[in-house]
């Protein structure tokens, strides 16, 4: 009977050592997922963060691709204009060539 109650004394011992150890690790566990918990806030607060900057140089993107655009449309009209006025400044210069001759007849 003292063998028994021996063995029973050692299988309570190592479940006890066990408890005491995986006791040990549990807590370490659970200050980990704490930790953890506090990275996730701070990394979904960033993540946040990027999206609303995200947004705002998205609009800020759209503005200056309109804007572009509008300088676009100002550029080609102010080509036309400058090919107008080439345009009118060589017709002139040739008038002025004809009259010149003319002139220097009287």
């Amino acid at each position: 009977m003292d063998n028994q109650a021996l063995q029973l004394h050692d299988k309570v011992q190592k479940l006890i050592e066990q408890y005491t150890k995986d006791k040990a690790r549990l807590n370490e566990l659970e200050k980990a997922l704490q930790d953890k918990s506090k990275d996730t806030g701070v990394y979904q607060s960033q993540i946040t963060q990027l999206q609303n900057e995200l947004v705002n140089v998205k609009n800020d993107n759209s503005k200056l691709v309109n804007e572009l655009n509008e300088l676009k449309k100002k550029n080609v009209e102010l080509e036309k204009t400058i090919a107008s006025i080439d345009d009118f400044a060589t017709d002139l210069n040739t008038k002025l060539d004809n009259l010149i001759p003319k002139i220097e007849n009287l």
